[in-house]
């Protein structure tokens, strides 16, 4: 039969189907009861990109093969040790800490950013409200804006920073890599199409799509669905490196002069605050590392990958090893110090430096790092590549320090490194990982900042408390109002905010000067760069946020009963001193304008006139 079918088929697809067949696959296809020669061609053409990618592994023959291994595979382990690696810690603005800042914003012309946004996001059950269909991560709205939004948000605020320093603006180009899972592809594309490219150039965003792999059970049979169709899934994020290369990423990076890279995952929308992700970078940057992990605090037995310097007798080499590996490599997963809960070997948080040409190099070594069979409960799973275990391949020769030279780690607080939204929360004893969770974790960096400020502050909740009867208060801002705490603390000064206000601002040019908020205030520039306000000693009060109707509050879709907004549109000035706004106001600020507002007796004077700058 397999040579009558052959007949009709390509040279490609019949060299699949006779490796199907020499894989044990061909034959379960041939009894499933809905075959037919149009399905198997369906099967045999959604293989071509697996056949193709894989090809020094052996094609779909050695991807077979690979899983096999890796069911029975026994690490040796002889000659080895795992340990806790030197960190660079920036916990706190140290010297040391503000230099590797500057260093960051230094780097920043020669930064490029690789997103991989393709994975299935299974557990996250994000479905469309208006088709039903199941949708990608990269579409969850997280505190008012979609995770792609918010990291284009951070790369803007830091090119932002860059020109407030030196007056040259940059453009980062971005490259993101999808996936057809879930129509992943299709949605990104769609988003930035319905989003203007978010207001940068067509040219400076670039998408390249990973393949999509067999899922398998726990005997190695490939998973078939009822209507005879592979069931196919992403291979991982550490495709990302073979498949850029291929793609032309590097090349495209070196063409517009970019040398080094950060490279974000999407689900982590906290990692760009305050100054971590600039430290470092400047790090990597200025010591010409090849390859660097952003790590911090983990707790013991997290199910989380962790950074390690593994030690054998005649080389180092820093690295990642996922949770599921532990037992595998014999790690001893302890407290740091007996008696705490943070464990001795810090979090991997999937926020990666590398170095284009080293990087380009390290491919062609090992085009499919950290190779793990990943089989879900259930039994079944997929052969998956971890993007971050490329640090395999950068040994050194051990001598009297552990400290690798060409790799870097550096370790910050959690709350300003890593915070993801992988899952539904459907258990309220493991909050982990869920957008729930995440956006608790982003009101407690708002709490710290506010307080910065010398903002007074409700009482923090618990997130049970939250859960219940909503945040405490909610603050909100685009990330180029910074990013870095230290200039956000010298445009907001003293104040308070009563339990359960919101505060919004998508603005850079602002002052606020003991603001008394108890309700709802949004502050808005319609562009970035142009828009200014000054609100000083101001008093206001209104309904605010309705709470009740305001769940889930992590998306930030708020019913507000009463608000004060304050819309600037283009080139224009709101100031605002002495005044007390009691009830709803929404004042538009047009192109071109100055608005000036203050307070006679009950009544406000608003005052108009020619704005010039």
């Amino acid at each position: 039969m397999t040579t009558t079918i052959s007949q009709n088929l390509d040279s490609e697809r019949e060299n699949i189907l006779h490796q199907l067949q020499e894989i044990g696959q061909l034959e379960r296809i041939f009894a499933h009861p809905f075959f037919s020669n149009e399905s198997l061609y369906e099967i045999l053409s959604s293989l071509l990109p697996v056949n193709q990618f894989y090809q020094e592994m052996g094609g779909i023959l050695g991807y077979q093969r690979t899983i096999l291994s890796l069911m029975g595979k026994k690490e040796n382990l002889e000659n080895t040790s795992f340990r806790s690696p030197s960190y660079i810690d920036i916990t706190s603005l140290t010297t040391d800490t503000l230099q590797a800042i500057d260093w960051g914003i230094e780097a920043l012309p020669f930064m490029a950013e690789m997103i991989p946004l393709g994975g299935a996001a299974d557990r996250l059950h994000l479905i469309d409200e208006v088709t039903g269909s199941e949708l990608p991560a990269a579409k969850l709205v997280f505190a008012g804006k979609t995770l792609v939004e918010r990291i284009v948000d951070d790369i803007q605020a830091r090119e932002m920073l860059y020109f407030q320093r030196f007056g040259k603006q940059l453009i980062t180009p971005i490259a993101m890599m999808t996936s057809f899972e879930k129509k992943n592809h299709q949605h990104i594309e769609e988003c930035l199409e319905k989003n203007k490219w978010f207001g940068r150039p067509k040219e400076s965003i670039r998408t390249f799509s990973q393949p999509l792999v067999p899922v398998v059970n726990e005997k190695g049979d490939w998973l078939l669905t009822e209507d005879l169709k592979l069931v196919l899934k992403p291979g991982g994020h550490g495709v990302i490196w073979k498949l850029a290369l291929q793609s032309g990423i590097f090349s495209w990076f070196h063409s517009l002069g970019r040398t080094k890279m950060l490279i974000r995952q999407i689900n982590n929308p906290i990692a760009g605050l305050d100054y971590g992700l600039l430290a470092f970078l400047g790090i990597g940057y200025k010591k010409n590392k090849k390859f660097g992990f952003a790590s911090c605090p983990r707790l013991v037995k997290a199910a989380e990958g962790i950074n390690v310097v593994v030690e054998k007798k005649n080389s180092i080499v820093l690295t990642n090893i996922e949770y599921c590996d532990f037992d595998q490599f014999g790690i001893q997963d302890v407290p740091l110090r007996e008696g705490e809960v943070i464990s001795q070997f810090s979090s991997n948080t999937n926020l990666l430096f590398g170095d284009i040409a080293s990087i380009s190099e390290a491919v062609s070594q090992c085009p499919f790092p950290g190779l793990i069979l990943n089989l879900k409960k259930g039994s079944f799973g997929r052969l998956e590549s971890t993007m971050q275990n490329l640090a395999d391949v950068f040994i050194e020769e051990k001598g009297e320090s552990l400290v690798p030279k060409n790799t870097y780690i550096t370790y910050n607080h959690r709350h300003k490194t890593i915070s993801t939204a992988k899952k539904a929360f459907l258990d309220e004893t493991v909050p982990t990982e869920t957008p729930e969770a995440c956006f608790y974790d982003f009101l407690f960096a708002a709490r710290e900042l506010l307080e910065k400020c010398g903002i007074t502050l409700p009482k923090r909740r618990t997130l049970k408390e939250v859960l219940i009867f909503g945040p405490e208060f909610v603050f909100l801002y685009h990330p180029a109002l910074g990013p870095l705490y230290s200039i956000i603390q010298q445009k907001i000064q003293q104040g308070t905010l009563i339990v359960g206000s919101e505060l919004q601002l998508e603005i850079i040019d602002i002052l606020l000067q003991n603001i008394h908020l108890e309700g709802s205030l949004q502050i808005r520039a319609s562009s970035l760069l142009e828009g200014k306000c000054l609100l000083k000693n101001i008093h206001i009060q209104n309904q605010g946020v309705d709470w009740k109707q305001s769940n889930p509050y992590w998306k930030g879709n708020f019913c507000r009963k009463e608000s004060v907004e304050i819309q600037l549109l283009g080139k224009c000035s709101f100031v605002a001193e002495n005044v007390n706004l009691i009830g709803p106001h929404r004042f538009v600020v047009e192109e071109g304008t100055a608005m000036h507002v203050s307070q006679v007796g009950n009544n406000l004077i608003i005052e108009k006139s020619v704005f010039n700058g």
